[in-house]
């Protein structure tokens, strides 16, 4: 999830080809001149799966809140997530994979399972926990285009620390899909496919960010990218 920098890891966080959709190769007129920059501030929802193998172990819904010219973001994950962070970092909530967020902010990624009231701070940037810079596929290599959703997508691949990562969006920026593959075992790979029509680049209210008072503590594990070994997710 790359839902963040996890430098740069790509965001929590976080997770072979299997997309939530059928996806087809289609012609192109020619690769885009440089792969894309994120804009400054968006929200999205999406569908959200993983597989090991051809094996689906989770799915679930969730959605992005990432406003980079104020260092925050927001991933949330419904209930039936597995994620890299949520899952890897200590916390025991009374359904594992009950809805989980994970905040990203200047003082740090904070953990936080809003039905059990549970949460802690995971790491700072200077441990691989910074937002997602904007830039973060600069260097990554084009894939061509990939029908997603109807929708047809340009593709870009680049390697991770924890996990080799895709990112797909139309011409007009509107992303479509992301996709990474873990490069420990089980080597899961994990989709997120983005609601096309709930993407707006408008200003996101502060009060999306505010981490609650309760997450005071330090988590009890590290996160899975600084243990040397990949999560369940």
């Amino acid at each position: 999830m790359p839902a963040f920098s996890m430098t740069p890891i790509a965001p929590s966080l976080a997770l072979a080809v299997c997309f939530l959709v059928a996806a087809s190769q289609t012609a192109t007129s020619g690769p885009p001149q440089r792969p894309p920059t994120w804009p400054a501030t968006f929200s999205v929802s999406f569908q959200e799966e993983q597989h090991i193998s051809v094996i689906l172990i989770s799915r679930n819904t969730g959605a992005w809140y990432y406003d980079f010219a104020n260092r925050r973001a927001r991933f949330d994950h419904s209930h039936g997530q597995l994620d890299f962070f949520c899952d890897g970092v200590g916390l025991r909530p009374r359904e594992r994979r009950s809805e989980c967020q994970l905040f990203f902010t200047p003082l740090g990624m904070f953990v936080h399972f809003p039905r059990d009231q549970m949460c802690c701070r995971a790491c700072g940037a200077t441990e691989g926990c910074g937002v997602l810079k904007p830039t973060w596929l600069t260097g990554a290599t084009y894939l061509g285009n990939e029908t997603i959703d109807g929708r047809t997508c340009h593709g870009w691949e680049i390697q991770g620390a924890a996990a080799t990562d895709r990112w797909y969006q139309a011409e007009d920026g509107t992303p479509c899909q992301y996709w990474e593959k873990i490069v420990y075992p089980p080597h899961a790979v994990h989709t997120i496919t983005f609601n096309t029509t709930s993407y707006q680049l408008g200003p996101i209210p502060g009060s999306v960010f505010d981490v609650p008072k309760y997450c005071n503590v330090t988590c009890p594990k590290k996160p899975p990218h600084q243990q040397g070994a990949h999560g369940t997710s």
